[in-house]
């Protein structure tokens, strides 16, 4: 292939990108509880519609813990299910990597999680306020709770 050809490659790609993960993310701010551990959380998160119905939600959640860190990062999709034009009901899946790091002499470590999760929202002007459960699956499973906002 010729250095012209790749050009023209690389940005037809890049044109592409945008039709393919929504050329408008939304951003989301979100707080909750995760049961297990006990303790609330604060996070943030982008928004890409990548066909109708169908989106991607990468996020990140901080548990503020007494004594260290515990810190989810997260890569969800959820599907929408018929709800109307201003309602939103949806249900996904996701990975999760998720970093504990007690303080004192006990090292920390990083498991991989399935998130398995379903929320409503409705749309308010250009705010959509939101309520999630969700299931992280793994060795030591937790349930979180959560609302946001999406702006």
């Amino acid at each position: 292939m010729t250095t012209s050809a790749r050009l023209a490659l690389a940005a037809a790609i890049l044109v592409a990108l945008p039709a393919a993960a929504q050329a408008d993310p939304k951003f989301g701010v979100r707080l909750g509880y995760y049961t297990k551990v006990e303790d609330p959380f604060i996070g943030a998160e982008l928004l890409f519609r990548i066909v109708p119905d169908l989106y991607f939600n990468p996020n990140v959640e901080a548990v503020l813990v007494d004594n260290g860190r515990y810190l989810t990062i997260n890569g969800d999709f959820h599907y929408d299910l018929p709800a109307g034009r201003r309602t939103f009901l949806w249900v996904g899946a996701g990975l999760a990597a998720i970093n504990t790091n007690p303080e004192g002499p006990a090292e920390g470590h990083t498991d991989v999680g399935l998130n398995l999760l379903a929320g409503i929202g409705a749309r308010r002007g250009h705010v959509i306020p939101y309520a999630q459960a969700k299931a992280i699956l793994k060795s030591d499973s937790e349930f979180v709770i959560g609302v946001g906002l999406r702006f």
